[in-house]
């Protein structure tokens, strides 16, 4: 039986890490998370995102070797400290289409795409007159959230 996403994935206390299959993503893109929950097809990791299970490999703890396992490239900070400090963890549902935090290039492309239409269809209403202050408040937060990701995303693009 497989535990449902969400649910605890210690094996006898024990955290198991996981991490973007080599060629999957660009290196830079590839973190250590921390599996937090797992169905048939995703994975969901401490850090709240999820992945298709058939991108991602287990790996070892970031620097660590350990036997069958891939080495981890760099931890997912975002992972480490949810999952030590679970009571502080926030875990409030995403009030947009743009998420928080972009790692790939397929998901920053996505992201452009949602905001893009988003943007799009404002456009084509306002000039018509048609202003609803509440979704105009709705597409500031979330370009505001795409600015902050988007500043991540070149962040780590420059690393790599």
């Amino acid at each position: 039986m497989k535990p449902e996403i969400g649910s605890s994935m210690r094996q006898g206390n024990q955290i198991r890490h996981f991490q973007y299959r080599q060629g999957v993503v660009p290196e830079w893109c590839r973190f250590a998370h921390i599996r937090c929950g797992a169905g048939d097809s995703l994975i969901r990791s401490w850090c709240g995102q999820l992945f298709q299970a058939g991108e991602v490999e287990d790996c070892s703890p970031p620097g660590e070797r350990c036997p069958g396992l891939s080495v981890g490239k760099q931890e997912c900070t975002d992972c480490f400290v949810s999952s030590r400090f679970p009571s502080l963890a926030v875990r409030m549902a995403m009030d947009g289409m743009i998420p928080a935090r972009i790692d790939t290039p397929r998901e920053m492309a996505s992201a452009m795409l949602v905001l893009q239409q988003d943007l799009a269809d404002e456009a084509t209403r306002i000039p018509s007159g048609e202003v609803d202050t509440a979704r105009l408040a709705r597409l500031a937060r979330e370009t505001e959230r795409f600015a902050n990701a988007l500043r991540r995303f070149n962040w780590l693009a420059t690393q790599g």
